[in-house]
């Protein structure tokens, strides 16, 4: 059963190598650890050639590595990562390989809030929430049906003028 697609994954084991074509490499067995495919392994590669050497390294730190010497290659199951799987074909066989290694998604803010500032817009709000609440009745899950006596209203883009252009978005 094919395990590509996106998944949240930690180092088990790894060493350095050398490849079939004589470059040196670093190989790290990687168990997913949540969804369908918990506890299933597979080997990352990565390689030490001028055009790769960055990413490896990169990918080396995501799973947790803070050396600089090679010989002392640990803690790389200190991290949980996310892994990207693709099908790969070599020689006539199709198999998994890890694609990429990348640290896993993160909240993005432009400028995150102090727990003062926060505090002091949560105060600032909490009537409007109470009012809201009170006109428009609890949160429904998803899913839900509205009821007879709650339309069911979009508001999605509500209050945006007709030329948003973006410039508070984050990413």
């Amino acid at each position: 059963m094919s395990m590509q697609g996106t998944h949240k994954a930690r180092g088990k084991e790894w060493g350095l190598g050398h490849s079939s074509t004589g470059k040196k490499q670093v190989a790290v067995l990687l168990e997913l650890t949540q969804g369908e495919h918990a506890g299933k392994c597979i080997t990352w590669f990565g390689y030490f050639t001028d055009g790769a050497v960055d990413r490896t390294l990169d990918s080396l730190r995501y799973l947790g590595w803070e050396g600089d010497d090679f010989v002392h290659l640990t803690g790389l199951d200190a991290n949980e990562v996310e892994i990207v799987i693709t099908a790969e074909t070599y020689e006539g066989k199709t198999r998994d390989r890890v694609q990429w290694i990348n640290r896993p998604a993160r909240l993005a803010l432009r400028e995150q809030m102090s727990p003062a500032a926060a505090a002091a817009f949560a105060a600032s709000m909490r009537a409007k929430a109470i009012a809201h609440k009170q006109a428009h009745g609890p949160a429904r899950t998803p899913g839900s049906r509205a009821t007879p006596n709650t339309p069911a209203v979009s508001t999605h883009g509500a209050g945006l003028p007709d030329q948003f252009d973006g410039d508070d978005i984050p990413f």
